[in-house]
């Protein structure tokens, strides 16, 4: 079953208080991150988070919110596949 899912990463940020209604929001890389926050709003710089060597086991935590990179599985598909 190994070779039928392919893991990929996204990265959680969790605020304390929710913003514009919400407290998870969800991005594929830590510079997507600031497109949609601002320093202010996360509580810390970009070179902060990639200094910090993010991982499930290892979230970055600020005044605002919590960080953290998460493993994804998925289904491997493609042509040929008969599932």
């Amino acid at each position: 079953m190994k070779d039928r899912v392919t893991k990929s990463q996204i990265i959680k940020v969790e605020f304390f208080l929710p913003v514009d209604g919400k407290k998870e929001y969800y991005f594929g890389s830590l510079a997507a991150i600031y497109e949609r926050f601002s320093e202010e709003q996360i509580g810390c710089k970009l070179e902060t988070l990639w200094a910090h060597k993010l991982a499930e086991n290892n979230p970055k935590s600020t005044r605002k919110c919590v960080i953290t990179r998460q493993n994804i599985l998925r289904k491997k598909h493609g042509a040929g596949s008969k599932e």
